[in-house]
């Protein structure tokens, strides 16, 4: 039998067309938010992450990352996952901030978003603290043990299963820290680092194992063809480094922003103060 190569795409349907209709929903909210933002109109730094995110659910799932890391390579298929459960939903979640939610939503999406609303108060639970970042940590490790993994890549609806229990509690615990709706409970900077923190620690539990133990963990690739030239524990090593490197490039990049937010916040406050110091009469 054939393995999949680096240039093997396979065409998933269903995935299609949830991502164009993802993006025809985008499409529509942006322009109404563009009709009424005003001087806050939504700009490249919404509809290019949201477009990122949305490619990248579709290279996690139809990329030969897919098929290569079902049955050949541990290293590819966690590379899958963190596109699936944290790189993906962050841009995703990026795209959707303010003005796209809420301008970009008609009367009846107000309604469903708003906090007396069935979305609303679903949103509300979901992206709680301690519901998002522990239900986040137990679907990183669940699904990270051997005989869980090998088991769901042998098995497709329980791989559909744990791909879009990834996805969801990325997208929740992306949406708490990046809080895209307009919010009574803003979170402060520093403690949406702190979650984010928190959840960088939960995949050093995963990834840290990974990278240094010295028998390899998950059969299914013991047992697999190597057909690519890299031995199982040295797929092992750089599937927990490359985990690592990736989580924590994460991070570096969320504490980089908040960083250059707040020096913003400043610069912005430092300004008022100056215009409100030249508008006072001289004494």
């Amino acid at each position: 039998m054939a393995h999949p190569t680096w240039s093997s795409w396979t065409i998933d349907p269903l995935v299609i067309a949830l991502v164009v209709a993802a993006a025809w929903l985008y499409a529509s909210a942006y322009r109404r938010a563009a009709r009424h933002a005003g001087n806050r109109r939504p700009g490249v730094g919404h509809w290019l992450p949201y477009s990122l995110g949305l490619t990248l659910v579709a290279v996690a799932l139809m990329s030969p990352l897919d098929g290569i890391g079902d049955g050949y390579l541990l290293s590819a298929h966690m590379l899958q996952h963190i596109l699936l459960q944290d790189v993906a939903p962050a841009l995703i979640v990026l795209g959707l901030r303010a003005p796209i939610l809420p301008l970009g939503l008609g009367k009846w999406g107000l309604r469903q978003v708003a906090p007396g609303g069935t979305l609303g108060k679903l949103i509300a639970f979901v992206t709680r603290p301690w519901v998002a970042l522990p239900a986040w940590a137990l679907a990183t490790w669940v699904w990270s043990v051997p005989s869980i993994f090998d088991y769901s890549a042998a098995h497709p609806v329980v791989h559909a299963l744990e791909h879009g229990t990834l996805f969801y509690t990325g997208l929740a615990m992306w949406w708490l820290i990046i809080d895209p709706l307009p919010s009574a409970r803003r979170v402060p900077g520093p403690r949406r680092l702190a979650y984010l923190g928190f959840t960088r620690l939960a995949s050093a539990f995963v990834c840290v194992p990974l990278t240094w133990l010295s028998h390899p963990e998950y059969s299914r690739y013991v047992a697999a063809p190597h057909v690519y030239g890299i031995s199982a524990i040295t797929d092992q090593h750089l599937a927990g480094a490359g985990m690592c490197f990736l989580e924590f490039l994460i991070l570096g990049i969320a504490m980089a922003a908040t960083f250059l937010n707040f020096l913003a916040r400043d610069e912005k406050l430092a300004d008022a103060q100056d215009r409100i110091g030249g508008e006072l009469p001289a004494r």
